[in-house]
């Protein structure tokens, strides 16, 4: 790997997408020689591949489950009353010791938080368990 090669990276590194003709102009070499270049510096394993960095990624929106125990079997009471939220994608009623489960959006962990603060203050709801998704595996 010589100067021009280190140069090419360098300037791989600092724009990924840069073209190969502002790349040539970059580095004072040809079109097709810095094409060749860059494919043989593919080729021989030292560049990997080409990446993006993305702003804000703690932004991108998120998907939690929230469990919600009633009092008494009153699901059909409490629906209308979460059903303006948008951040509520689907609610099911259940069998067992949780009496809804709510599918939920967000970006920031502080909106899941006011979320439960409002759906606590329902009348029938005793208690809201917030659980988080880490991966979707489907």
């Amino acid at each position: 790997m010589d100067k021009v090669d280190k140069q090419i990276i360098a300037a791989l590194q600092e724009d990924a997408r840069v073209s190969l003709a502002q790349l040539s102009r970059q580095v004072h070499k040809s079109r097709t020689a810095v094409e060749a270049r860059v494919q043989k510096l593919i080729d021989n394993g030292v560049i990997l591949g080409f990446t993006i960095n993305v702003a804000k990624p703690e932004q991108a929106e998120q998907t939690a489950f929230l469990m919600l125990t009633l009092h008494g079997n009153v699901c059909h009471l409490v629906f209308p009353q979460i059903h303006a939220y948008p951040e509520i994608i689907h609610a099911y009623s259940l069998f067992g010791d949780t009496d809804m489960m709510l599918q939920v959006s967000y970006h920031q962990f502080e909106e899941l938080m006011i979320l439960k603060d409002n759906l606590m203050a329902l009348e029938h709801v005793a208690d809201v368990v917030i659980n988080p998704v880490l991966k979707a595996w489907r």
